[in-house]
């Protein structure tokens, strides 16, 4: 009679069932998710990436520094990443290239002084006339004597463009010299830091990432909160959200996405002071 040796339980069959699960488990990993792209959702999407990652362990979203919208216009379309974040909707062109938009959220952009600046409230037409360089200290417009370093965007910025809804005079200005143009939020978070008596504008939720109390200003009497963005009192609002190609955000995306929509993501966003938008 033929027996049938026992299943060996011992150090090598145990090493063997060790390494055979680590496999199991790493191929039910996905891979991680990369979301290159605007720097006005770059703080708060890096919240809503913590709280995600902190929840499941399926999926890991990383929310790199900024390369703009169109960093993540580029990544996307060319298969280099399969979700990207952006501080605008997308253009015909764009969408004409198979980039699909998902709204996520709205947010007022506000007029912000740096932390050494004790005036809590400023005109469209002040706004026009420091970066027209026509007002060029504090004392100008009841503020404590001091130089204004003001801080401007290139004319394409989505913050830009949303603020000239309410300072007109800034489409198409040309900036004089009293202005220093950035081209990434965090280069002007880090000026804002560095100097207490600087003026910018930035997407409220973005204001999160300065290591200074800085000051964001009252603009033509209306305070930039999300309840004004939301009854259309403060005209000055930028929309952000994701993009993805043709073949869809992938399934650590997808997830993403969901986890952003849900109850958790949007109470996460309107912490923030960003209405949250979509299904």
């Amino acid at each position: 009679m033929t027996t049938i040796p026992a299943r060996s339980s011992g150090p090598l069959h145990r090493l063997a069932t060790a390494g055979l699960a680590l496999l199991l488990a790493s191929a039910a990993l996905a891979e991680d998710l990369v979301v290159p792209g605007s720097g006005n959702p770059e703080y708060v999407l890096t919240q809503l990436a913590k709280a995600f990652n902190a929840r499941q362990q399926r999926h890991r979203v990383i929310v790199p520094p900024s390369s703009g919208t169109a960093g993540a216009v580029r990544d996307v379309g060319e298969n280099l990443s399969s979700l990207g974040r952006v501080g605008r909707p997308l253009k015909d062109d764009e969408k004409a290239r198979g980039l699909v938009y998902l709204p996520i959220g709205r947010e007022p952009v506000v007029v912000v002084a740096g932390a050494g600046v004790d005036l809590t409230a400023i005109t469209s037409a002040q706004v026009a006339g420091i970066y027209a360089g026509k007002i060029t200290n504090w004392r100008e417009i009841g503020g404590r004597p001091a130089p204004i370093r003001a801080i401007g965007r290139e004319n394409t910025d989505a913050s830009r463009q949303a603020l000239e809804k309410v300072v007109r005079p800034l489409k198409d200005m040309r900036f004089p010299g009293t202005v220093k143009v950035v081209h990434l939020d965090p280069q002007l978070i880090a000026l804002l830091d560095r100097y207490p008596t600087s003026l910018a504008f930035l997407n409220r939720s973005a204001l999160a990432a300065c290591e200074t109390r800085v000051v964001p200003l009252t603009l033509d009497n209306m305070e930039p909160t999300p309840e004004n963005v939301e009854s259309g009192r403060y005209a000055a609002v930028l929309e952000f959200g994701l993009i993805h190609g043709p073949a869809g955000p992938g399934a650590a995306g997808r997830a993403f996405i969901e986890f952003i929509r849900s109850a958790e993501g949007r109470q996460i966003l309107r912490r923030h002071g960003v209405l949250p938008l979509g299904d």
